[in-house]
């Protein structure tokens, strides 16, 4: 007899746990929307327009690039000469790898703009 109310106490407990709801993740209030849809956004003066991007000089381009080449530790113990007029980037210099020339070069672009790079680096080999 207490093995049949046992079993049914279980069965009871068991089926009021399954029928319970599961608890709802949505949080007790909602937040108003960034942009309501009936508010017209707001835009700039059709007179306003943005200032055109100043182009650097070649001086302080050159004066980026040879800063940013000898601060860069890979290129450490090397030598390496920038020149730049208005169309151009020239590289000059010796380095002892293929990757440290390629380096060279990429930073040389990255600040470089339009203007063309010449590519007058010497690759030193090492015995």
């Amino acid at each position: 007899m207490k093995r049949m109310l046992w079993y049914l106490a279980l069965a009871f407990v068991t089926s009021a746990f399954a029928q319970q709801q599961p608890p709802t993740n949505s949080p007790p209030y909602t937040t108003p929307p960034t942009f309501p849809e009936g508010r017209p956004q707001r835009q700039m003066p059709p007179d306003t327009k943005a200032p055109p991007p100043q182009e650097l000089s070649a001086s302080e381009v050159e004066q980026q690039i040879q800063d940013k080449l000898n601060r860069e530790p890979t290129l450490a113990n090397t030598e390496i000469g920038v020149k730049i007029d208005a169309k151009s980037v020239t590289l000059t210099g010796s380095v002892n790898t293929e990757n440290q020339r390629d380096l060279a070069l990429r930073i040389a672009q990255a600040y470089a703009g339009h203007r063309k790079i010449l590519d007058k680096i010497k690759i030193q080999r090492q015995a």
